[in-house]
């Protein structure tokens, strides 16, 4: 029964199972430590670690050589307690030193302190000799703790430096992290290179809490303001890089600069409230800026705008590089948009009044709607008519449209067509149209409201109401462009006007078609005649129409005319039908003659699916001929009053 097994019977019987008993090492040689840890692990450290050795079992060891693994490595060097090769007795022991003195990158490879060992004894034949061996002491080294970066200070202002001239400042690079992980500085580096230099980097890798100072040098190469970033990071990618501000002006003469550079612009202020903003005035020139006089250009409508220069004075004067605030009040009291400009007088020479743009939006939006009431008035029994009606906000500010519904009490006959998405959000002059809708099912008076909740301040909520009157046919049946009938009980189209049509079949919008033009018949006597194309001049023409009904059709005709040349032909006929409606159709018919006809021959029939249709000449004979268009509205399509336009061409 295997041991496992036994443990189980013996459980199942109620006896107390034998606790778990450790194997003793293998015979042979055992270390403590088992392994040595380093954990000052930069150039500049010099650690010494021992390790014990003894024997394991009853039999003598000899050790015959201790080595490291790697015999190239200076960094570790040990020191044994016993000269090699000796005999080792059963219970007895030694140490060995092994010291670790940095030497370069930490992040080489693993090294290991192997002691090799036989069996003391001399005789070959004896059954409890121990097997040849190694014992692998490994020698570790730990990197604990985060390495952090970080430069001082944040910004380094050069001032005014001549172009024959140069000028230092200290930076100081410091390892702010934790633990023993030294920080290894990659080479800095600057946007500007060719004047931005650097001295006196580090040569080794700072331990936590280590600092060291460089020296970056300014050394102009042209007259101009500087401003730049320098790079300091080190290697690895677990650092973040710190960027450093960089200052400094060759200019010898008083320079204007402000910020923001497009100007002052308030944003959004509601009114009514107030808003504040600074405008920032930098010398960025070597020589002191006097600043004479600053004015608004403008007042602005419907607020107050006001500014103020430090400590309520109306001139100033600004050293090199140094920042003067002018803080600008925008009192909002209607809403509307700003724009005028502040005008600051000084003696810059290149720019001695500048005008710096203000802007912004003094922020109300106000609400109109349009019509404020709708009067569907008589709407015939069984009709459905639809009404418009149009929001827009006229104030400045996000008009916000958060509910559009009918409210309690509205008959049921009215409803929203279409309902946007909400929130709807509308700028200054942004609009949204809504349809409203009135089934006329029986014959009586109806009232609605239609309520529209937004965030206009003052109107928050707005009604629109609506009235519309159930009427019988005879009692009223309008027809736009038409002559109306009631034969059935319900007003429905009984005729259409001339150059009118009911293309929608809804007798509520009438003869709403109305023909484009002259339209062509779908006879040859009626057909719209274009004149003669001829390849020569390359004519070309153009008709536009309509077809709004089943059986509409709609006869274009041209002669194309070859105009022969010696050893040339210019003959190249093309229709092209074009149209959003997908349910127009096209036909082109050509009957080869001299002259043009006045008859119309429909041969050599051609129906392009695509619309488009070319017939190319060739080089000698006569290709002339006269040319039928047929426009006519597909089978199952329906009736729109949506116009096509044929292009002809020849040549």
């Amino acid at each position: 029964m295997k041991r496992w097994s036994w443990l189980l019977v013996l459980a199942a019987c109620g006896e107390a199972a034998p606790s778990v008993v450790k194997e003793p090492p293998p015979p042979g040689l055992l270390a403590a430590p088992r392994w040595l840890t380093y954990t000052c692990v930069e150039p500049g450290c010099d650690s010494m670690l021992t390790s014990e050795i003894a024997v394991i079992g009853d039999r003598d060891v000899a050790i015959k050589r201790i080595v490291l693994s790697d015999k190239d490595r200076d960094d570790f060097t040990f020191t044994s307690s016993r000269d090699t090769p000796f005999v080792l007795k059963a219970g007895e022991k030694f140490t060995v030193d092994v010291r670790f003195v940095p030497t370069g990158d930490p992040r080489l490879g693993d090294v290991n302190l192997e002691l090799t060992y036989t069996d003391a004894s001399a005789s070959e034949s004896d059954p409890d000799r121990l097997d040849p061996g190694q014992l692998e002491l490994p020698l570790v080294r730990r990197q604990i703790g985060e390495p952090k970066l970080a430069a001082t200070p944040t910004e380094l202002n050069f001032g005014a430096v001549r172009l024959s001239a140069e000028k230092s400042l200290p930076l100081m690079v410091a390892n702010e992290g934790f633990g023993n992980v030294g920080l290894l500085l990659e080479p800095l580096e600057s946007d500007h290179p060719g004047e931005i230099s650097f001295e006196a980097l580090p040569e080794a890798a700072l331990l936590p809490g280590q600092s060291h100072q460089v020296q970056v040098t300014y050394r102009p190469a042209e007259e101009a303001f500087l401003q730049g970033v320098l790079r300091v990071a080190a290697v690895g990618a677990d650092v973040a890089p710190t960027m450093i501000t960089v200052l400094g002006t060759s200019i010898s003469v008083p320079t204007i600069a402000v910020a923001p550079e497009l100007g002052v612009d308030f944003g959004e202020v509601p009114a009514p409230s107030i808003g504040q903003a600074v405008l920032s005035l930098t010398n960025r020139g070597a020589e002191p800026l006097v600043i004479n006089g600053v004015e608004l250009v403008s007042a602005v409508a419907g607020g107050v705008l006001t500014f103020a220069l430090p400590r309520g004075a109306t001139t100033a004067t600004i050293a090199a590089l140094e920042t003067l605030p002018i803080t600008l009040s925008l009192e909002a009291q209607q809403p509307g948009e700003v724009r005028t400009a502040l005008r600051i007088r000084s003696n810059d020479a290149a720019r001695p009044f500048l005008e710096v743009p203000v802007l912004g939006v003094m922020t109300k939006p106000i609400i109109q709607v349009n019509p404020g009431s709708i009067d569907f008035s008589n709407v015939p029994r069984g009709w459905t008519l639809v009404r418009p009606i149009e929001v827009t906000n006229i104030g400045y500010g996000a008009l916000v449209i958060d509910s559009v519904q009918m409210i309690l009490g509205s008959s049921e006959l009215f409803s929203l067509r279409t309902i946007p998405p909400l929130p709807v959000i509308l700028q200054h002059d942004q609009r949204v149209g809504l349809e409203l809708e009135f089934r006329s099912e029986v014959e009586a008076s109806f009232a609605g409201t239609l309520a529209i909740n937004s965030n206009d301040a003052v109107t928050p909520f707005i009604e629109v109401p609506m009235t519309a009157v159930g009427a019988s046919c005879d009692l009223g049946c309008p027809i736009t462009n038409g002559v109306p009938t009631c034969s059935a009980g319900v007003c429905a189209v009984d005729s259409c006007n001339p150059g009118f049509y009911d293309a929608d079949r809804d007798p509520a919008s009438g003869c709403e078609c109305q023909e484009y033009g002259s339209d062509p018949g779908g006879f040859c006597v009626d057909a719209t005649y274009l004149g003669t194309l001829a390849d020569g001049n390359n004519d070309r023409a153009t008709f536009t129409g309509i077809v709004p009904a089943d059986d509409d059709v709609d006869i274009i005709r041209f002669f194309g005319a070859d105009e022969t040349q010696f050893l040339t032909d210019d003959f190249d006929v093309r229709v092209t039908l074009e149209s959003t409606d997908p349910g127009i159709g096209l036909c082109v018919y050509y009957h080869e003659t001299g002259n043009h006809s006045q008859e119309c021959y429909f041969n050599n029939e051609n129906c392009p699916t695509d619309r488009s249709y070319r017939r190319d000449g060739s080089l000698g004979p006569d290709d002339s001929a006269d040319f039928v268009i047929k426009v006519f509205r597909l089978p199952g399509s329906a009736p729109t009053c949506t116009t096509y336009t044929v292009f002809a061409r020849n040549g």
